[in-house]
């Protein structure tokens, strides 16, 4: 019996070493990533997700009343630090003439055409064109986890003369490691009921005159929608640039071009249905959002479209929406005539409706992107605006009628002005 023990307890070794190596692994790898940039801290929730209970049937009605029990509150606060990738949950924030502070700095975009004017790899007689790219393109965006680092005095790492403080944070892009060994311990990893091993991006958040050049960073012009900023580029995969982490984002994107992640230098002027400058005493402007500073959606609008898609097909949730303020209160589509409100202490124009396309068919957590709903259910009924054409409409974009206030979850909202919309195209 005891060869017989002997052998049974060698293979039980055996067995736990695979569990073990990939145990060590694992905990090394994560306390490595959590160490976090140096004098900095990171910005969001420490606690669970304020849409944990979004599917809860308190929100699936709303109510005209706006007094007491009823009141109409703010439920979740959300910035996207870069454009179609995954938002960072807020509790409170601070809202500046661009909107949410830190809200779409940073943008990938795509080269079209060859290498740009400033590279050494250029071809003079060639023409080419960076082109900003989301979700609909690439529905991958949504699984690349942005972390936003800002400084912090009570760190034990914290000097006002540290690059991380002179550029006002870190920008920290995760996106899950799939090749290679590492992926292969990523595989087990999840297996295990653990987490996916991921690859980091860390970039200047808003880079100093002296970072810029040490790092060599290339102002272009990029592309979105109608118009063509010109913006730094703080990454690529330019040979010249060898960034060996951006040529492996770009492979898990799929992108066979050269890929630049570019940060706002040059922000745009908003005009449209946005209220004059005569009439804010500001010029509103925006970074890399769509067209306005603000958006805000309505959970119980949300939750009546959920009720109305296509039988089996994947719950809704307002993540797909992507809006900066998650409101809970009002009936559904009570917003849709809203024209000014009132958010806590801030006043807000509410500047018209929100113009939906297919990006909402993209899962946020896990990038699968559904081949219909909701923008089929949305068409066949929420085509309200005559302005925005065929386009289904939901949630409502905003100018906020002071160039620095405050928001927290929990503020109440009051209307203060309804009336009609009509919506302009870019």
């Amino acid at each position: 019996m005891e060869p017989s023990f002997k052998v049974f307890s060698i293979v039980s070794i055996l067995c736990c070493i695979p569990a073990l190596m990939t145990a060590i692994v694992y905990f090394s790898w994560f306390k490595q990533q959590e160490n976090g940039p140096k004098g900095c801290a990171k910005l969001g929730l420490c606690t669970s997700s304020n849409l944990a209970d979004e599917h809860a049937n308190c929100y699936s009605d709303g109510s005209r009343s706006n007094q007491g029990a009823n009141r109409w509150r703010v439920k979740s606060l959300w910035i996207y630090p870069v454009k179609s990738c995954r938002g960072v949950e807020l509790s409170q924030g601070t809202v500046i003439s661009t909107g949410m502070q830190y809200d779409r700095q940073f943008s990938f975009a795509r080269l079209q055409g060859g290498f740009p004017a400033s590279s050494s790899e250029s071809d003079p007689g060639a023409s080419c064109e960076w082109k900003f790219f989301t979700q609909r393109e690439r529905p991958q965006l949504a699984r690349l986890r942005t972390e936003l680092w800002v400084p912090d005095p009570s760190s034990s790492t914290y000097s006002a003369d540290h690059p991380n403080v002179q550029s006002e944070g870190v920008l920290v892009i995760n996106f899950p490691i799939e090749d290679g060994f590492w992926g292969w311990m990523s595989d087990i990893s999840v297996r295990l009921g653990g987490r996916a091993f991921e690859r980091s991006l860390q970039v200047p958040f808003n880079p100093t005159k002296k970072q810029i050049k040490e790092n060599c960073y290339d102002i272009e012009k990029m592309t979105i929608w109608k118009d063509s900023p010109p913006s730094l580029i703080v990454a690529s995969t330019s040979p010249s640039k060898n960034n060996p982490v951006m040529k492996e984002l770009s492979r898990f994107l799929n992108t066979s071009s050269c890929l630049a992640l570019f940060r706002v230098s040059d922000e745009r002027d908003v005009y449209r249905c946005a209220p004059r400058k005569e009439q804010l005493g500001y010029q509103s402007r925006v970074g890399f959002q769509d067209a306005y500073p603000l958006h805000i959606l309505n959970l119980a609008s949300v939750r009546d479209v959920g009720k109305r898609l296509i039988k089996g097909s994947p719950r809704l949730s307002a993540l797909q929406f992507r809006c900066n303020i998650l409101i809970t209160g009002p009936e559904a589509y009570d917003e849709d005539d809203w024209k000014r409100v009132k958010i806590g202490k801030s006043k807000y124009y509410v500047c018209c409706r929100t113009a939906r396309c297919g990006l909402p068919n993209v899962d946020q957590i896990t990038g699968i992107r559904d081949k219909t709903e909701p923008f089929q259910t949305l068409r066949s009924y929420r085509a309200i605006d005559p302005g925005a054409g065929k386009n289904a409409c939901l949630g409502m974009q905003l100018v906020p009628a002071r160039k620095k206030s405050k928001i927290k979850v929990g503020d109440w909202i009051e209307v203060l002005e309804t009336g009609e919309h009509y919506y302009l195209k870019q």
